[in-house]
This record gives structure tokens, C-alpha cells and sequence, in this order.
């Protein structure tokens, strides 16, 4: 028979202990050592029954592990201990790892390297926090007179806030604190702004402000009365009276135009014309030709002293478009007779004099036709084609360079270049400075039309270095015609108009 008392106390053994590390393979072996002693003496079924119940019990446990030889390795975050083990039902050994976590401020774990460089940083900031520690309390032997000063004072303010004023006068009205109670005490005290004056900031008054509304009611009402002023585009100051044909006269009114200031412009062209027996007019070169027959007729070619002692060639100014000139009808005829053309402008012109003492300075300022460059200005094509000399104005866009010495394009005629200092564009005429660009208010540029007089006479002259070509040296009217803007896509170029 089974001894069931000593079995029955090797399982009570076996069911007190409770953790698996604790069950180690000596202690299984021994067990289950004793219980195939038992069973090898077993004769009943009463005694199989108990080896089986034996049996599901231990099939509730695979493995037993050995602490003893247990081993752990560790990275930066974390450690692993090793477990050496052996399988209950086949016996195998083998290892396992369990990993241990770092500890946290809710948890408790393991230090980490994180840890352990937290506190070497520490340590080595160590000396400048004693440092930092040392400076203040330097700072504060040296301010403790202050706050010594402060608690003498009794009284600290620690609120300003605007008080009840009157029309000329701001008071301010102060909350104290008491630095030894710790009281507040609003409203103790008052400060008084004086108002502002002519040599001194301070409070702006009732009567500042009534001022100011006074002010911007003048304004309001200048500005409207500027924009009545604006309304008109331009203000005339001046006009001038040229040849149209040689029956017509022509009047050019000039002024300035509001929205550039200063730049003198053309505002308009209209013309006169000739006289007749209903109505008055300008006298034509018919009538001129008429008057001075009768004249020669009355005093027998004598004359009265009045009549032309000129004689006038008939010029007319043509336009080509498709070859963008300027052509003279009748021009090369008076080249012929030796005759020079001359280059005329009508703009205001200052030239520099130079007095008997050697003095140079500016002459007085001349507003008309006044000739442009020398007599080597003009020179006349074929079939009447005008052409100028290149190095007459400066041209910085133009490279002139391959180019023969005149041409008849537009664009030699004015003097076009950039100012470098606004970034605008301009156009010099005599003395004026004329702008192709005007800047609106958000930034941008905007192209303005310019129309530019312009004339040509001939003369048998030839004007020095020193010398002025005089009314009295033409040989013919001068023949009016413009240079002006003309704009595409954003682009712009010079060419003739009458």
C-alpha cells in the first residue's frame, strides 16, 4: 500500500508555495522522485487515481526556473534580466528575458542612463549655481539700503489712473500701499499735468481741441476748394502766336498742369483766320503781296517804308507715317540758293555770358523760338527729307555708335533720359524739365501724352560760337510742327504731328 500520509504531506508542500521562481527543479525532482517510489510500490487503483490527479496537477505548470543562475543586460533606457529555465514536460533548457523599465515621477523602476547624465549635468552646473547664488546675495547687500529706504518711506504707489479734470487741467489720482501693513489706500493724493504750450509738452486742453476741429473745418473746406482747382487739369500763363500757314495764324496757350506742379506743358492749339470784307482776321501773304503792288503802284516803287524788304519762300511741313519723317516741301530749292536751315524750339532758354572782367555767369532768360545748336544742326535729304545731326542731344539709350552722322527718326530730335534719383523718366526742352512718367498713389507709373513745339526756318546766316541768330536773318517764317509721345502696349515712342 501507498503511504498517503507522507504524499499527502509532499503535496501540502508543493500547494503552499506560490510564486514560480521558488519552485526550482530540485524540488520538483525531489517530489516527483518520492511519488514514483510510491507508485512503484503502488498495488491498487485507489493509488493510480492519486498519480493521476498528480498528473493534472503538475500540467498546470510548463516550465520551473532556476534564479540562482540568472544573468541581466541593460541598454540606455532600459535593463533586462535573464532567466535560465527547464520544461516540465520534455525537460529542455532554455533562457528568458525580462525587461525592467526606468522609473518615472508616478512609477517606480529602475535609474536610466537619462538619469544618471541628469545628475552629471547637475553636478557640473553645480559650482555656477553657487556662483549665481554668491552674486545674489551680493546684489541684494547692495540694494538693501533701497528697500531700507522703501520701508522708511512707508508709502509705495502702485496705481495711477486719471482723476476728475476740468477744460484747461488733468489730475491724476494715486493708490499707496503700505509697505509695513500691507494696506492699499486708493484714491490718496492727486498729481496735476500742466497743459501743453508753445515751448512746453504737456496736457492738451479743451480749447487745443476745439482749435484742432477749427483746423480740420478749414481744411476740409480747402481741399474742396482744391479740387475745384484740380477739376480744371491746367493753368494758363502764358501764349504764344507762330505761323500756321500763309493764311492762318496760330495761337498755342501754355501753362502748367496741377497734377505735376511745375512743368510747363502745351494746353491747346487753336488758329485765327485771314480777314475778309465780313469779318476781321489776321492779314495773309495774299493780302501782303496785294498791299505792296498798290503801294508800288501809288508811290512808283518807292514805297512807304513799310513794305517788306524781305522775300518769303513758300515752305509746307509734311508728315510720313510709313517712313516716320518729317518732310519740308520746298526746302531743298532754298538749299540750293545757299540758303541754311535752322532748328527752332519755343521754350525758355538762359544762356551763359561772360563779362569785359572775364565774369562768367547767366544771361537773361528768353521765353520764344529760340535756334537749337549751329548751322550744321539741319541738313535737307532728297525729295525734301529733314535729318539731324546725332550728337545734337544726348541720347544714354541710343547707341549711336554704326550710326551715320543724321537721321530723320523722331526720336534724335529730343533729349530722353532717366532720372535716376525717382526712377521716372523725362524730356529736357530749354530750361524745363518735362516728365513722361507721372507716379500714381499705389506705386505704379503712368505714361502722360507730351507734345513739344517745334519749328524750322532758313536763314543766310551762319551763326558763330558767340553769335544769336535774329528775327531779322530769316529769309522765311518758321514752319511749325511737334514731336510727341505715342503709346502701345505699355511702351512708348516719339513721332511728328503738325
Amino acid at each position: 500500500m501507498i503511504d498517503t500520509n507522507q504524499l499527502s504531506a509532499l503535496v501540502s508542500a508543493f500547494r503552499v508555495e506560490t510564486e514560480k521562481e521558488s519552485i526550482s527543479p530540485e524540488t520538483v525532482g525531489k517530489l516527483l522522485q518520492d511519488i514514483l517510489d510510491l507508485l512503484a510500490t503502488a498495488s491498487s487503483d485507489t493509488e493510480r487515481k492519486i498519480l493521476d490527479d498528480w498528473k493534472a496537477l503538475l500540467s498546470q505548470y510548463t516550465v520551473v526556473y532556476d534564479v540562482a543562475h540568472a544573468t541581466g543586460m541593460a541598454d540606455m533606457e532600459h535593463m533586462f534580466l535573464t532567466l535560465k529555465g527547464r520544461s516540465l514536460r520534455n525537460g529542455a533548457s532554455f533562457t528568458s528575458s525580462v525587461p525592467l523599465y526606468g522609473a518615472t515621477d508616478l512609477k517606480a523602476g529602475i535609474m536610466t542612463a537619462a538619469h544618471v547624465q541628469a545628475i552629471m549635468a547637475l553636478q557640473s552646473s553645480l559650482p555656477q549655481v553657487r556662483s549665481a547664488v554668491t552674486a545674489l546675495q551680493t546684489t541684494v547687500q547692495q540694494h538693501g539700503w533701497q528697500l531700507s529706504a522703501i520701508q522708511a518711506a512707508a508709502y509705495v504707489v502702485t496705481d495711477i489712473k486719471q482723476g476728475v479734470g476740468n477744460a484747461t487741467k488733468i489730475f491724476l489720482s494715486l493708490t499707496k500701499h503700505d509697505v509695513r501693513t500691507g494696506e492699499d489706500f486708493p484714491n490718496l493724493g492727486t498729481c496735476q499735468i500742466a497743459a501743453a504750450t508753445a515751448n512746453q509738452a504737456g496736457a492738451m486742453t479743451a480749447a487745443h481741441v476745439t482749435s484742432l476741429a477749427n483746423a480740420k473745418t478749414d481744411i476740409t473746406a480747402l481741399q474742396s476748394k482744391m479740387r475745384i482747382v484740380q477739376g480744371a487739369g491746367c493753368v494758363v500763363n502764358g501764349a504764344m502766336v507762330y505761323h500756321l500757314d500763309t493764311n492762318r495764324v496760330g495761337i498755342m496757350l501754355m501753362g502748367y498742369d496741377l497734377a505735376t506742379g511745375d512743368r510747363e506743358v502745351e494746353i491747346q492749339d487753336f488758329y485765327i483766320p485771314a480777314a475778309s470784307q465780313g469779318s476781321a482776321g489776321v492779314m495773309t501773304a495774299t493780302h501782303v503781296k496785294q498791299l505792296d503792288a498798290l503801294r508800288q503802284a501809288v508811290f512808283g516803287g518807292s514805297g512807304s517804308g513799310t513794305t517788306a524788304q524781305k522775300t518769303y519762300f513758300p515752305l509746307a511741313i509734311e508728315i510720313n507715317k510709313g517712313e516716320h519723317s518729317l518732310i519740308l516741301h520746298g526746302a531743298l530749292a532754298l538749299v540750293n540758293k545757299g540758303y541754311t536751315p535752322y532748328l527752332f524750339r519755343y521754350s525758355k532758354k538762359r544762356n551763359r555770358t561772360k563779362s569785359p572782367e572775364g565774369v562768367k555767369d547767366h544771361g537773361e532768360v528768353r521765353k520764344g523760338w529760340n535756334v537749337v545748336g549751329k548751322a550744321d544742326t539741319l541738313t535737307i535729304g532728297p525729295l525734301d527729307q529733314v535729318k539731324i545731326r546725332t550728337n545734337v542731344f544726348k541720347h544714354p539709350d541710343i547707341d549711336t555708335e554704326g550710326l551715320q552722322n543724321y537721321q530723320v527718326e523722331a526720336r534724335f530730335f529730343v533729349k530722353d533720359e532717366l532720372d535716376a534719383s525717382i526712377g521716372v523718366r523725362y524730356v529736357s526742352f530749354g530750361k524745363s524739365k518735362i516728365d513722361l512718367q507721372l507716379k500714381q498713389p499705389d506705386g505704379s507709373k503712368k505714361w502722360r501724352k507730351v507734345r513739344l513745339l517745334y519749328g524750322i526756318a532758313f536763314a543766310d546766316y551762319a551763326v558763330g560760337k558767340r553769335d544769336r541768330l535774329l528775327p531779322s536773318h530769316l529769309v522765311t517764317p518758321i514752319i511749325p510742327f511737334h514731336v510727341c509721345t505715342e503709346f502701345s502696349n505699355g511702351q512708348y515712342r516719339w513721332i511728328f504731328e503738325r
